[in-house]
């Protein structure tokens, strides 16, 4: 699943990634977690989270702890701006998160992560 207000992106993260994955978008925080739900009581499993910080509706962070309140996924917390360390260390222990993107995200650079991520957090 990919959340991310920009459409742009959206669009691009889709297509780099649609020839191996199923992927799912959503463009708010709000539509990540009610999706993310309605994934859940269809018996699908959603593996892993790509979700921007900055939204429109609300803080990636909130999102991804919500979300890993609902016995989670594996979210990795994408920005443009350098995040504060303390609180990714934070969201990380929490199990919020397993890891950070940064913008301006290189296509190969993601999907080895994503692959990474799928390998050692099963």
């Amino acid at each position: 699943m990919i959340c991310d207000d920009e459409p742009d992106l959206l669009s691009l993260y889709k297509k780099a990634l649609e020839t191996d994955y199923e992927v799912i978008i959503v463009d708010s925080g709000k539509e990540c977690i009610d999706q993310y739900v309605k994934e859940r009581h269809r018996g699908k499993a959603v593996h892993v989270l790509l979700l921007d910080y900055k939204l429109g509706d609300m803080l990636g962070d909130i999102v991804a702890c919500k979300i890993s309140e609902l016995n989670g996924v594996k979210t990795l917390l994408i920005s443009a701006y350098d995040l504060d360390q303390t609180m990714v260390d934070d969201l990380i222990e929490r199990r919020c998160i397993v890891g950070t993107l940064k913008k301006p995200i290189r296509i190969p650079m993601m999907i080895q992560q994503i692959e990474q991520v799928l390998r050692n957090h099963n």
